[in-house]
């Protein structure tokens, strides 16, 4: 889109809009995080399990009941499931001071923006690529629970091509 001749005015004398510079504190702290603890496997299982319970089937219920990176992995429903175990820590030991810092800096990102951002970090510093990514995503809780697993995969499922292929079919665009 195009830049307002405000945005423009303040780009240069440094102001930056605060969604902007949330992501960009957000990222640098992730970073410090990973660097620091290890912790990048956790925070990408976290941001696939949230991101996970997307299903095209659902589609046409709507946000936030179609799933997806909403950031309701944080919900018991979903946290508290069997195929979650131990990502609590990601999000209570990891992500939670990262999100109490910006607020109390007046800074505001969203669970679900803060989840797929410390994915996309984690990967970047362990050695992987740059993940392109779109920010702007909102918190959503769904109404209408689905069972666990969510439509994650099973530790040790009966057949496990077929039960890859019930995986991974939800989604828009993928099959054998």
């Amino acid at each position: 889109s195009a830049m307002s001749c405000f945005e423009c005015f303040c780009g240069i004398f440094g102001a930056e809009d605060p969604k902007q510079k949330a992501l960009k504190v957000a990222k640098a702290k992730c970073v410090e995080l990973i660097q620091s603890k290890s912790c990048g496997p956790i925070l990408i299982r976290t941001a696939w399990h949230d991101s996970g319970t997307y299903d095209m089937a659902n589609k046409s219920k709507g946000f936030p009941n179609s799933g997806g990176a909403i950031g309701s992995i944080r919900t018991p429903h979903e946290i508290d499931a069997p195929p979650n175990a131990g990502l609590k820590k990601a999000l209570d030991v990891y992500l939670t001071p990262i999100k109490n810092d910006l607020e109390k800096d007046g800074l505001v990102i969203s669970w679900a923006d803060l989840i797929q951002l410390a994915s996309a970090t984690a990967v970047e510093v362990m050695g992987g690529p740059k993940i392109p990514m779109k920010y702007g995503r909102v918190d959503g809780t769904p109404t209408e629970l689905a069972p666990a697993p969510f439509g994650l995969p099973a530790a040790f499922p009966d057949s496990p091509a077929q039960h890859l292929r019930d995986v991974f079919y939800k989604y828009d665009s993928m099959s054998d």
